[in-house]
């Protein structure tokens, strides 16, 4: 369909007709509940009324799945709407539809631009065979504080790296450069704008209270950075961000989204959150509720239908709101014209059996979670060495299949392989045995084991959307069986599985080695004995630091300078009764390479805006595992007028290094990369000289000046 043909169209529809594209609802509306083939991810808002011809005006659809029910409401939906305006479908596949892939947390441990894209595009395909045409992914909140339980959705504490790898993301679901949106293609959806990590004690939907500044330099980052690849969709967050709603927040959502950062496509609101500002109390009606949001700029309300009752009459009262309307109806028209809707509102039923789990998509799951996984801790331990014969695998994640996290859309627990069934398919040679207990582990068998792996963690349960905690410590009877393992003398690792970072000093000296798996995904079992045998190497590098205790939370790398930096006096930024510092770092991560960097080589000690700076350095791998080094280079800016934070990350790059080889690398630093957002807002630099650090952020290879 043509522009002009669209804008014809808008022209004929009514104000009724024009108010349904802006609603989405959920899809039993049409063809009744219909088992697992639709999901409700937040409260149900079924007692609000939808009168019987408002039905067929809707303009897209939640969380139904299949391409038999996506073409069944279609069908029904089309053949009472008079306009024949097409449905929209859009689901949370937030790491994969029936492939489940490593939670997004553990994705950014591969720090790998390519492996989130192609993550992206294969969840893309798997949806749009579904009948699916917008994902609700990715979410760029920054976060810091591993009580919320979306940090599991999350890239991590970093800015830079979580917009870097939405922009990924992005590029991944959409799979196109232009407009238009190809067949095996999903629009995507940026979330949760914004600050949405930024809640207050870690609380899910809790108020968000910052200053701008540091909303503009950090938080609002992540947005900014992501957006350069234009999603098709933003969606507003629930929080409230210095007093105000986000779903009610001009400022936000029409100022900085639209205006500052260039956001001229579609804004949803999340589940529920217009009808919520009733529950936030600026709005005493679903009324208000409705003219808040339309003027804050959401121009599609999720679920609840405040728009749908009200939107008419503020219309009647207030015509300048027509404009709003009528330019979100024209969005969503040219979107599902880009999608090709209009000429094929349907799915290929027989293709969608072609494409869920797919072989080569299930072999690169297991590459994904393979880079995904970080080897914390390694007292020459793993890999598991080659003479052992007979191994057994104690604790709760011995041989459950429940290894898919939270979001898991339809991802199915039989279709998982787990530890237990990884090793023996890897080992073939060995002797396996699993017991989520040392007491139902027969005694013959503890006797004649040469190896243990106690595989540990938090279930799966315990973190995402609604899962805040305040305890971030492994359970009594986790920590007693690591203890109790200790205690044989016989060698052995922890493999841990969780949807968020732990508090482990009061066990981790108990433990020779940690392989922290996060939730690998439908290959969990095969990626994770691939590593510990030995077939190939952890790679992976934390992007969230990890607390030694609960209440050290929030905790992250790039905290503000002190007046009183922290030391072994009473007097400084310290707890009395905890180390300084996490206990695993962000940025940390061990392989089984002993990689080393030597030729470090500065191209020039002074930067202007028209000379960046390049970095080179030689990197060897001695071992025989061929494989990908992360390299992150933070800066200190040395002497600021504005307080800075200790360590600043801004470049970071996955390099292919093959066995026994050495490649040369380089980094290059522009002057953008040192300016910073001061007290009035104004990104800036002032003169003088920067420190330059490569991986370890104790010591600085350079000093550069402005």
């Amino acid at each position: 369909m043509k522009s002009e043909q669209i804008k014809d169209l808008l022209g004929r529809m009514t104000l009724e007709e024009k108010v349904g594209q802006l609603s989405q609802i959920t899809g039993e509306h049409y063809v009744g509940k219909v088992n697992e083939e639709m999901v409700e991810t937040g409260p149900d808002f079924s007692s609000l009324s939808i009168k019987e011809e408002a039905l067929y005006t809707i303009g897209s659809i939640i969380g139904v799945s299949s391409a038999k029910i996506t073409n069944l409401i279609q069908a029904e939906y089309l053949k009472k709407s008079r306009l024949k305006i097409p449905l929209l479908f859009m689901h949370d596949a937030i790491h994969g539809y029936k492939t489940i892939f490593p939670i997004p947390l553990a994705l950014s441990c591969s720090w790998d631009e390519e492996v989130v894209q192609k993550t992206a595009e294969e969840i893309a395909s798997e949806l749009r065979a579904a009948g699916i045409h917008v994902n609700f992914s990715p979410m760029v909140d920054l976060v810091r504080d591993a009580r919320w339980g979306r940090v599991m959705e999350s890239f991590g504490e970093d800015p830079i790296l979580s917009g870097v790898l939405g922009k990924a993301m992005v590029r991944g679901y959409q799979k196109s450069d232009g407009r238009q949106i190809p067949q095996d293609g999903v629009a995507s959806c940026l979330k949760h704008f914004a600050a949405y990590g930024g809640a207050i004690a870690g609380k899910d939907y809790n108020a968000v209270d910052m200053s701008m500044r540091e909303f503009f330099e950090y938080y609002g980052k992540t947005y900014e950075i992501a957006l350069e690849e234009n999603p098709r969709f933003v969606m507003s967050s629930f929080n409230s961000f210095n007093g105000v709603p986000v779903s009610a927040s001009k400022e936000l959502l029409r100022d900085i989204l639209q205006t500052k950062y260039h956001f001229e496509d579609i804004l949803i609101s999340d589940w529920g959150s217009v009808a919520e500002l009733q529950n936030h109390r600026v709005a005493a009606s679903p009324k208000e509720a409705a003219d808040l949001a339309i003027q804050a700029g959401i121009e599609i309300e999720m679920v609840s239908t405040t728009y749908l009752q009200y939107l008419e009459e503020l219309i009647e009262e207030n015509p300048a709101l027509l404009e709003y309307v009528d330019r979100a109806v024209l969005k969503i028209l040219h979107l599902k014209n880009d999608l090709g809707l209009f000429e094929n509102p349907y799915v290929d039923e027989e293709k969608e059996k072609t494409h869920h789990l797919k072989e080569e998509t299930l072999r690169f799951a297991k590459e994904a979670s393979k880079k995904s996984c970080v080897l914390l801790k390694n007292n020459q331990v793993l890999p598991i060495n080659k003479n052992t014969k007979r191994i057994l695998i104690v604790g709760p994640f011995s041989s459950t299949r429940q290894l898919l996290g939270n979001w898991h859309c339809k991802g199915k627990f039989e279709d998982v392989i787990s530890l237990k069934e990884g090793l023996i398919d890897v080992a073939p040679q060995l002797e396996v045995q699993a017991y989520e207990t040392l007491e139902e582990c027969p005694a013959q068998a503890m006797r004649n084991c040469d190896f243990i792996l106690v595989a540990i963690g938090e279930n799966w349960q315990l973190s995402g959307e609604g899962h805040s905690s305040v305890q971030l410590e492994l359970e009594p009877l986790q920590r007693q069986l690591i203890k109790d393992v200790k205690s044989l003398g016989i060698p052995y690792a922890c493999i841990c599985f969780s949807g968020r970072p732990l508090a482990l000093q009061n066990i981790v000296d108990d433990i020779p080695a940690l392989l922290w798996s996060w939730f690998p995904g439908t290959q969990a079992g095969t990626a994770i004995a691939e590593l510990i045998m030995g077939k190939d190497t952890p790679s992976g590098k934390l992007t969230m630091s990890f607390p030694r205790h609960s209440a050290q939370v929030p905790i992250y790398y790039n905290e503000y300078s002190s007046g009183r930096p922290a030391n072994d006096s009473s007097y400084s930024n310290r707890y009395q009764d905890c180390e300084i510092g996490p206990l695993f770092n962000f940025g940390h991560g061990l392989t089984y390479t002993n990689t080393t960097y030597s030729d470090f080589q500065l191209s020039d000690e002074n930067i202007t805006e028209n000379n960046e700076i390049i970095i080179s350095f030689k990197i060897h791998n001695p071992s025989d595992y061929d494989y990908s080094e992360i390299v992150i280079l933070y800066i200190e800016d040395v002497i600021s007028q504005t307080i800075r934070p200790e360590r600043e990350m801004k470049k970071f790059k996955t390099i292919p290094i093959a066995a026994k080889q050495s490649v040369k690398a380089s980094m290059t630093i522009q002057m953008d990369d040192l300016k910073y957002v001061n007290s009035k807002l104004k990104r800036t630099i002032e003169r003088g000289n920067f420190n330059i650090y490569i991986n370890d952020t104790t010591k600085p290879i350079f000093t550069i000046e402005y």
